[in-house]
C-alpha cells in the first residue's frame, strides 16, 4: 500500500473511531457498531474462482459408459453454498430415477459434494467422496456465504424450466439452513443486512423470483437524513453461513453417517472409469469445465480481505463506492470485505490494488455509518 493509500485509509479510519457507535435515526434507533478498517487488523487476502454458467447450475443423470451411471450437480456460480441444499435434493432424484445402486462415487468436497454425499448417506447408500482438496482447502471455505443466490446465471439464457427448479431449490435450501441457525456447531445465524445505495430508484423493486418471504423483516427507506446520506436502503435479515466452521461440520455429519473421504485427483475421464461405484456424482465445480468438457463454464473471480473479528459487528452490507462493488460480512473468527466479480478471470493471486480500493471503499464506509 503505498504512502497515499494508507494516509486516505488512516483518515477513514479515524474519522470513524472520532464517531463511533452513532445511532441511525431509523429502524427503532438501532446502534451501528463501528466497522474498524484499520491495516494494522488485516489477517489474510485471497482470491476464489465462482463456477459460473450463463444457463444456470447442471443437475442431470446420464450414461457414462454401460457400466457407469453418471450424475451431474455443478455450475452454482457465487451460490454454491445459498443452493446447497436443493440442488443436492434434486441431484438424488436425478439420481434415483436413473440408477438402483448402493455404492456411491461423489466427486469433490466442496459444499455441494458435502451435502450431496450426506443427503445420500442419510438415504442408506454407501457413499465414498473422492476429492483432491478437502476443507479448509476448497473454494467454498472462500465463499462469503451470506444466503442469498448471487452471480448464478444470466436471465437472458435460462428457460421457464430452469426457472422453476431453481426457485424449488432456493426455497428448498434457505428452509433447510433454518434448523442449524445458533448452533455454534454449525456456525449459521440470522444478521441483519443493508443494501446502501447512492440514488434513488425511479421505480420500486420487483419482489425475487424465488420469494421476498425468504428475508424476513424486509423493509425499504428513502430517507438520507437518517441513513448515513444514502438515498435508498434496503434492510432484511439473512442467513450468514460461516464456511470454515460449516464445512467442518458437514464433514463431522458425513463421517458420522458411515461416508468416507477418500483423496484422488481426476484428470480424465479414464480415472473416473476405474472407480469401483457404478454411480458417480459429480460435484467438481470449475473442475467439470476440463473434465467433463462443459465449456459454457467460466470462472468469475472474487477477492476477499478477512480483517480480525469484531464480535459486536452485527451486520452486514453491500454498496458501492465510486462504481465499484462493495459487500462486508461478520463472521465468528474474521471480518470478511469483498467487492469484485472478474468474468473469465483464472488467477488465484491476490491483486493487492484491488486488496487497497476495497479497503479504501470499506473505510468510507465505516465512517459514513459513524457519522450517523
Amino acid at each position: 500500500m503505498n504512502r497515499r493509500d494508507l494516509l486516505k485509509l488512516t483518515a477513514f479510519s479515524g474519522a470513524a473511531a472520532l464517531a463511533a457507535a452513532a445511532p441511525a435515526r431509523a429502524e427503532l434507533g438501532r446502534r451501528f457498531a463501528r466497522l474498524d478498517v484499520s491495516p494494522s487488523r488485516v489477517i489474510r487476502t485471497v482470491a476464489g474462482l465462482r463456477p459460473y454458467r450463463p444457463e444456470g447450475f447442471v443437475v442431470r443423470a446420464e450414461r457414462l459408459s454401460r457400466r457407469k451411471t453418471l450424475v451431474h450437480n455443478y455450475g452454482h456460480g457465487g451460490a454454491g453454498v445459498t443452493m446447497s441444499w436443493g440442488s443436492a435434493a434434486l441431484a438424488v432424484r436425478a439420481l434415483d430415477e436413473a440408477a438402483n445402486e448402493r455404492r456411491i462415487a461423489v466427486l469433490g468436497c466442496g459444499v455441494i459434494g458435502l451435502t450431496t454425499a450426506l443427503m445420500l448417506a442419510r438415504r442408506g447408500k454407501q457413499v465414498t467422496i473422492y476429492a483432491a482438496d478437502l476443507p479448509p482447502h476448497t473454494t467454498s471455505n472462500i465463499a462469503a456465504a451470506v444466503w442469498g443466490p448471487a452471480t448464478l446465471f444470466n436471465p437472458a439464457r435460462v428457460d421457464d424450466a430452469f426457472v422453476e427448479r431453481f426457485i424449488w431449490a432456493a426455497r428448498y435450501s434457505q428452509r433447510a439452513f433454518q434448523h442449524f441457525v445458533n448452533d455454534p456447531a454449525y456456525g449459521v445465524r440470522w444478521i441483519r443486512q443493508y443494501r446502501f445505495s447512492h440514488r434513488t430508484p425511479e421505480r420500486e423493486p420487483e419482489a425475487a423470483v424465488y420469494g421476498d418471504d425468504l428475508f424476513p423483516g424486509l423493509v425499504r427507506h428513502r430517507d438520507p437524513t437518517s441513513w448515513f446520506g444514502y438515498a435508498a436502503v434496503e434492510a432484511h435479515y439473512s442467513l450468514m453461513i460461516d464456511p470454515d466452521i460449516y464445512l467442518r461440520a458437514l464433514m463431522r455429519d458425513f463421517e458420522g453417517a458411515g461416508g468416507r473421504i477418500a483423496s484422488r485427483r481426476f484428470d480424465s475421464l479414464a480415472d473416473v472409469e476405474r472407480l469401483d461405484e457404478r454411480v458417480v456424482v459429480n460435484c467438481l465445480g470449475l473442475g467439470a469445465r476440463a473434465l467433463f468438457g462443459d465449456e459454457e463454464m467460466i470462472p468469475v473471480r472474487g477477492q476477499m480481505t478477512f480483517l480480525m473479528a469484531q464480535p459486536e459487528i452485527d451486520y452486514g452490507y453491500v454498496t458501492s463506492e465510486n462504481g465499484h462493488l462493495l459487500y462486508m460480512f461478520p463472521r465468528r473468527g474474521a471480518i470478511a470485505l469483498g467487492g469484485s466479480n472478474e468474468y473469465g478471470n483464472w488467477s488465484l493471486e491476490p491483486d493487492w490494488e484491488d486488496m487497497h480500493r476495497m479497503m479504501i471503499g470499506h473505510a468510507a464506509v465505516a465512517a459514513r455509518i459513524a457519522g450517523g
